[in-house]
């Protein structure tokens, strides 16, 4: 969050914002039965947040922010099948604008380390995917620290640099690896309750199919356009370093100290 990695630059406002926008028009042309799936876009699947939510015990009265929301999937998912109402909170303008279109909520525009919200707010606070976007990771992490309740939960999934990483990366991604990751939660204050590696290939056998119908829509109607080029290019170093175990998915549930 905050600025959304190291130098990303136009990389990261084209796979941030204006592929969220072009994101909502898929979701228009589809239907509706497509927007959690388009909007998990590079933030997980289902069996990934159903561990992030039993972990940190969302219900209806659970109090929780999504920091670096994105257009708004997995909150989504986390209100449809548990019954919160997550706060969302984005730094980029167009995917907020996405996230209302998509979903009809209101996500607020702002910065994950300076949140808008008072000391001790929140029961939960997940952040999806975010981390390795983020240059100043202590800041986050203590900002999402300072708006949670005493014994608060927070859930991550991380993307993790494992020994040997060597190839190019994408631009605007610095991923810590698994050491960084401990010494950055306790660091900011958080005892780490369960750390482990994300399964790979656990989604429910409609969700690949329906993520393809969208990503042909995109390359359909953007394939030409530089913008979605330069993203798709950006998402399949990332896809190389993940089939390459290069990095590795971590999922995260630590409460505030």
């Amino acid at each position: 969050m905050g600025v959304r990695g190291g130098d990303g630059g136009e990389e990261q406002d084209a796979e941030f914002g204006t592929v969220a926008s072009w994101t909502a028009d898929a979701v228009a042309a589809l239907g509706d039965e497509y927007a959690i799936v388009a909007g998990c876009r590079g933030s997980g699947d289902p069996a990934l947040l159903d561990w992030l939510a039993r972990s940190c015990a969302l219900s209806p009265s659970v109090g929780m922010v999504d920091v670096g929301a994105g257009v708004g999937g997995a909150s989504a998912w986390a209100a449809e099948k548990y019954g919160v109402r997550p706060v969302l909170v984005e730094p980029m303008e167009d995917a907020c604008r996405a996230e209302r279109r998509i979903f009809g909520r209101t996500a607020i525009c702002a910065s994950g380390d300076r949140l808008p919200f008072g000391d001790r707010v929140f029961d939960v606070a997940w952040c999806v995917g975010v981390l390795c976007t983020v240059h100043d990771k202590f800041a986050l992490l203590r900002e999402i620290r300072r708006v949670l309740r005493p014994g608060g939960s927070l859930g991550m999934l991380v993307l993790v640099a494992e020994p040997g990483l060597h190839s190019e990366l994408p631009r605007g991604n610095e991923f810590p690896d698994l050491d960084e990751l401990r010494d950055l939660l306790a660091q900011t204050g958080f005892d780490v309750r369960e750390l482990i590696e994300a399964a790979g290939g656990t989604e429910p056998a409609e969700w690949p199919r329906q993520a393809q119908r969208v990503d042909e829509l995109l390359a359909k109607l953007h394939g030409d356009d530089p913008r979605w080029q330069e993203a798709e290019e950006q998402s399949g170093k990332l896809a190389h370093l993940l089939e390459t175990r290069q990095l590795t998915r971590r999922l995260v549930h630590a409460v505030k100290a």
